[in-house]
């Protein structure tokens, strides 16, 4: 059952919507209604052939009239079919609108907004203490506090705001019409009083709090892509500042700015002094524990970077004036170790990542042609890595559709951190998808959470899309994986990415375990 806020102590001050915000969220909750009816309808029609069968075959008896057989059929459609919409449309553990509707109608709410000039803000926080909760007393425990946790951040918002779990402990709230940041301030600073407050689950008192950052449309961002990072980019800052308190992107934007700019700088000076090398990240098969393929990635050999590998700091690269000599060298790194390592492992399989500064700057179709020729390499043993945000920019489609029909086979990685639409599996093509790490290590903390990989796993398999694991740190996660029907995964259980001498070993022995 869920928990339900106490009174609340200091009321918030009532902000009025628009009228144009209001008419938006009456469109959206009346598109919502004739989805359902619509999904009726269809069913209904679906469902006549078994309506006639049923009628003829009780025909002969008084037990069940035809009328009755009908209305039963009718009544059990409208069941099913908005069951499968809140399927579609809501978290199945919390009950929340899930990842898909959010983003659908944060999409929506920017398209009105552009129209009416009107404004909103966003919040994405997410629950400081909820993996040690998981870890200590299980997974029931963890989806008991995500419920208690949800129904607390509805009661902490106003009417027609809306609160989104995205997946794991991370939540988002859209506060329609709202620019007022004193409001918003007492809106995050009861959210954080609430959230904080003791949850008595499984006869355990159990203490958690949250981090939240802020940014408002339009002044932060005029993308729905953008507003994401910008809020995302705050709550970072907001964790970093200690925890249980709030950030708003205006405040920490200049900083951000500052860091990114230097970061680039030290990118760029590390290129031209050699301190970026390639590397390789086995893929391992789940069965076998053989290698089957590598993932092309870069080394930036500096202890002041958390993270040094190429996935933490693409988005530099594209910014920066090594992006397209990067790229260029990323594939022919990949195209030349194909090369070799075909002779061990004829099946091999190389996977590169496109820099988007590349494919933006030059006929990537005709480079590839190019250099394939030049390796004496094929196409089908190439997977071209393109993450869930490269998609969605202008070109990318012609682009992705013009390398699929020359014969490469095309990788969408991050998904899960973004939404998953099914018409962009349709339209591009895609051959393989690779599973966020982040997003994949949350969903396995729950069991809702590891439903839904499943459910992943099992639809995009059905159209013969391959699905990687991305980040399996423990034999027991790689053993769930496989059990779902994942067959392919990377991550350190195996080994983090190696230098080429180093996977070459490796690839040559096929060790059960890398090391």
């Amino acid at each position: 059952m869920l928990e339900l806020s106490s009174a609340v102590k200091e009321p918030i001050t009532k902000v009025t919507s628009s009228p144009e915000v209001e008419r938006f969220m009456q469109t959206k909750r009346a598109r919502a209604e004739d989805m359902a009816e619509r999904g009726t309808l269809t069913a209904d029609s679906s469902v006549k052939k078994m309506l006639q069968m049923l009628q003829d075959r009780f025909s002969h008896t008084d037990d069940v009239l035809p009328n009755e057989i009908e209305s039963l059929i009718e009544e059990q459609v409208k069941v099913r079919t908005g069951e499968l919409f809140r399927q579609a449309n809501y978290d199945a553990l919390t009950h929340l609108p899930n990842r898909a509707y959010f983003h659908r109608t944060l999409e929506q709410l920017i398209k009105e907004a552009k129209g009416s000039d009107t404004e909103f803000t966003l919040l994405f926080l997410d629950l400081d203490g909820f993996k040690n909760v998981n870890d200590t007393y299980g997974h029931h425990a963890g989806d008991e506090l995500l419920r208690n946790a949800g129904a607390r951040l509805v009661s902490c918002v106003r009417e027609g705001d809306i609160v989104s779990r995205l997946g794991g402990d991370e939540f988002v709230i859209l506060l329609a019409g709202l620019s007022e940041r004193e409001v918003t301030e007492n809106i995050c600073q009861r959210i954080i009083s609430e959230i904080s407050r003791s949850y008595w689950i499984n006869k355990n008192d159990v203490q958690i709090s949250t981090s939240i950052g802020v940014a408002r449309y339009p002044e932060d961002a005029q993308t729905s892509s953008q507003l994401v990072e910008n809020s995302d980019k705050a709550l970072y800052v907001s964790k970093d500042s200690g925890r249980s308190t709030y950030r708003f992107y205006a405040d920490i934007a200049a900083t951000v700015a500052e860091s990114t700019d230097d970061l680039q700088s030290h990118l760029e000076m590390a290129f031209k002094n050699n301190q970026v090398q390639s590397c390789f990240e086995p893929t391992v098969d789940l069965v076998s524990q053989n290698i089957v393929g590598a993932t092309v990635s870069a080394l930036w050999m500096d202890e002041l970077i958390d993270n040094p590998y190429l996935s933490a700091w693409t988005e530099v690269l594209n910014q920066s004036s090594w992006g397209v000599s990067a790229g260029r060298w990323l594939m022919d790194s990949g195209l030349f170790y194909l090369q070799q390592w075909q002779q061990v492992e004829a099946d091999f399989s190389i996977s590169i990542p496109v820099v988007d500064a590349l494919w933006q700057s030059e006929d990537i179709v005709s480079r590839l042609a190019d250099r394939i020729a030049y390796y004496q390499v094929k196409a089908d043993n190439i997977q071209l890595e393109f993450s869930m945000q490269t998609i969605v920019q202008e070109g990318a489609q012609a682009v992705l559709s013009n390398l699929s029909d020359a014969g490469y086979k095309i990788t969408l990685t991050g998904v899960g951190k973004d939404a998953l639409d099914i018409a962009q599996l349709m339209a591009f093509n895609v051959n393989e998808i690779k599973l966020d790490a982040q997003w994949l290590q949350n969903a396995m903390t729950t069991a809702k959470g590891r439903q839904w990989v499943r459910a992943v796993i099992r639809m995009v398999q059905s159209v013969d899309i391959r699905v990687v694991a991305v980040g399996v740190e423990q034999k027991k996660e790689a053993n769930i994986l496989a059990s779902m029907g994942c067959t392919v995964a990377q991550g350190s259980k195996w080994s983090q990415p190696l230098c080429a001498t180093e996977f070459y070993k490796a690839l040559s022995s096929q060790l059960p375990e890398i090391h």
